[in-house]
């Protein structure tokens, strides 16, 4: 008969055991609710008051006055084949964005058209795939752009961009 007791009073623990577990449980995944929640809230906050600051900021500044202080030279098209695979060709046509108050002359702008066109003759079908190879490909002429030109060139716009196999 003694061991009738200690039965029950064990089953009696693991249940008081399991229902001490279970409501520590619920408590902290409530408590860990409420403070996502919280979060929730207040990164959406200063998502609202960052992105009010940005627009007021590019308002500040008409298109109008950025255009009037720069000016465009558009090149001609340049047409060249690629190092990689030997049959591809590449034809790219540019402008480049000079700085407000500099002028670029012509020879500067054929020495500029020159190097690119050796640049596009260095690289491969794979160097220029996808958008970040792209992105790679108008940095590489942006420097070669800025270096030949002394830093009169703000800028270079790529308008077309044909590969061919």
């Amino acid at each position: 008969m003694d061991k009738e007791p200690k039965q029950e009073e064990a089953t009696v623990n693991k249940d008081n055991s399991v229902k001490t577990l279970l409501i520590v449980g619920l408590i902290l995944t409530l408590i860990a609710g409420a403070a996502g929640w919280f979060l929730s809230l207040w990164v959406s906050q200063e998502i609202r008051q960052t992105s009010g600051a940005s627009k007021d900021s590019s308002i500040a500044i008409p298109a109008s006055k950025i255009m009037a202080d720069t000016h465009t030279v558009v090149l001609p098209p340049l047409v060249t084949n690629m190092a990689s695979p030997e049959k591809a060709w590449i034809r790219v046509e540019i402008a480049l964005i000079v700085k407000s108050g500099e002028t670029i002359s012509s020879t500067e702008v054929a020495n500029i058209s020159s190097d690119f066109l050796a640049f596009l003759r260095q690289i491969t079908i794979d160097q220029v795939k996808g958008p970040s190879g792209l992105m790679h490909l108008r940095s590489d002429l942006f420097d070669r752009a800025k270096i030949r030109s002394g830093d009169k060139i703000s800028n270079i716009l790529i308008s077309n961009l044909v590969i061919e196999q």
